[in-house]
């Protein structure tokens, strides 16, 4: 099968760009074609500012040059489907266009939240929040809740509410959720069910396996707020155990956060490669995401099961999915620093509690994050979109349509 593979980088690499990079890898080496169309939101920095304020105002809520690119390279290269990950900020929606007008099959992965809240996450101003479901993207613009500007806030809005508006979305035949929690969210605002199937994230590498034994306990994400990360400073002043915190990751807290951990056994490591944090999970006792946002998925939990770690997860959307209490790790309040610090010190004080559940935590890996599992579920998905076929309203009306942007 040959595959066209969309995907737009962010400037700040992440665990998505980890799982993109893993499937077409996967898929490669199952023996598929694979045409990997990338850009990166870098290419919006480098733009002179007559180009950035063209691309603000136009481009990023429909290309031209993104549409004439991909219906060539679809003429060109003849792909069997497209499995879309992400088109934000440089590729916009313009792809969806290219591709039905090229009578492609469509595959879109649901990383984060953006069809339904310009910022992906449904959090602001240290709390969970729905407000753009209930009153429309106005909200938020009125928040402010891109980057801070009202601005980009309204540009991002805009995008959001053209993919909707314009029904974009009814030219994907198959949507992938990471898990049960995210594909819920997405019915429950409008998207149709039978078009969303669940299938999580995994690993393509088998690391050496550490069984909990580590030395330490291990933060990885962005350090953010709405990662949880003070909570979990907080929690941290009431650990028991002479034990060090190592966070990996980088983000517009680390200066607040090295300016509060004096004396406190913390250690901020910064941005890691994915080999560099396999071997740091390699070393951990257990691992622990205080997120306070809806995550899709956390894929750094399949990266500390394969380890062999447990982990210790905030009770809220996806990752207390992944977890099961009491066998391979435990799941806390989400921002009760009180209640983390009791299962940190559950773990910390109970050597034999935390090595059976390293082990536990393996066998869940091997049971449903590796990569032979993930590509026979991916494949039938394709299969699915390839029969489904083509949305069955007129290509003329489509095209009448969208002939303002053309």
């Amino acid at each position: 099968m040959k595959i066209l593979v969309v995907h737009n980088h962010y400037l700040e690499r992440g665990g998505e760009d980890e799982a993109v990079e893993a499937e077409v890898q996967m898929l490669r080496k199952y023996g598929h074609d694979v045409i990997f169309y990338e850009r990166s939101n870098t290419e919006i920095k480098e733009k002179s500012l007559y180009r950035k304020i063209k691309f603000s105002f136009k481009d990023i809520r429909w290309s031209k040059k993104t549409y004439h690119e991909i219906r060539s390279l679809i003429q060109k290269e003849k792909p069997d489907l497209a499995h879309i990950h992400n088109t934000f900020l440089g590729i916009s929606p313009s792809v969806y266009d290219a591709c039905y007008d090229e009578n492609l099959a469509v595959v879109q992965t649901l990383h984060n939240y953006r069809f339904l809240c310009p910022n992906g996450v449904f959090y602001r101003d240290g709390h969970i929040c729905e407000d753009c479901l209930r009153e429309g993207m106005k909200a938020a613009v009125v928040h402010k809740c891109w980057r801070g500007s009202r601005l980009l806030s309204f540009l991002i809005a805009q995008v959001v509410r053209s993919i909707r508006k314009k029904s974009l979305l009814k030219h994907v035949n198959k949507f992938i959720a990471l898990s049960q929690f995210s594909r819920q969210k997405y019915i429950e605002n409008g998207f149709v069910d039978e078009k969303i199937i669940v299938k999580p994230n995994f690993l393509d590498v088998d690391p050496c396996v550490s069984y909990g034994d580590g030395k330490y306990v291990l933060y990885v994400g962005s350090l953010r707020e709405y990662k949880g990360v003070r909570t979990l400073l907080q929690a941290w002043k009431n650990v028991n155990a002479d034990v060090p915190l190592k966070m990996i990751g980088g983000g517009p807290l680390r200066e607040e956060i090295q300016e509060n951990i004096a004396n406190q056994n913390i250690e901020i490591l910064g941005p890691k490669s994915f080999k560099e944090t396999l071997e740091c999970l390699q070393g951990a006792r257990f691992l622990v995401l205080p997120s306070e946002c809806y995550e899709t998925f956390g894929r750094v939990i399949v990266e500390a099961f394969a380890c062999g770690v447990p982990v210790v997860v905030s009770d809220i959307g996806a990752l207390a999915e992944l977890v099961s209490v009491g066998q391979t790790g435990f799941v806390f309040r989400p921002g009760d620093a009180k209640d983390l610090s009791h299962k940190i010190n559950s773990l910390l004080e109970d050597d034999a509690l935390c090595q059976e559940m390293g082990r536990k935590a393996r066998q869940e890996f091997e049971s449903k994050y590796t990569t032979e599992k993930n590509y026979d579920f991916l494949l039938k998905i394709y299969q699915e979109a390839l029969k489904q076929g083509k949305n069955e309203e007129s290509k003329d009306s489509q095209r009448q349509k969208f002939s303002r942007y053309i």
